[in-house]
């Protein structure tokens, strides 16, 4: 929905930029096809960065993935090492008798 708000804006701008470059002419004209292309740059900076923004926030969540994975991995083997050195004890204990 923002990606649309967005777009829809920088249409807007841009139409509204072409109005003001055929039909107003002088120091008006110039100074209001100023001032849509500040809006237009603010418009396009806006898009850009929520698009980012938006990659940024799935590589974050996909790391978060891996990280839970490789967690749940690692006391996986450390709850196997305790089983073997438990077993390693019976058996030498059984050994011994």
């Amino acid at each position: 929905m923002k990606k649309f708000l967005l777009i829809l804006g920088l249409l807007i701008i841009l139409a509204l930029s072409a109005y003001i470059y055929l039909n107003i002419s002088g120091k008006i004209g110039m100074i209001s096809l100023f001032i849509c292309g500040i809006l237009l740059g603010i418009f396009l900076m806006n898009f850009v960065l929520n698009v980012k923004n938006q990659k940024l926030n799935s590589y974050k969540r996909e790391l978060e993935k891996e990280s839970i994975n490789s967690t749940e991995n690692s006391s996986r083997v450390k709850v196997l090492e305790a089983k073997i050195e438990v077993l390693e004890k019976a058996l030498e204990n059984a050994l011994k008798k």
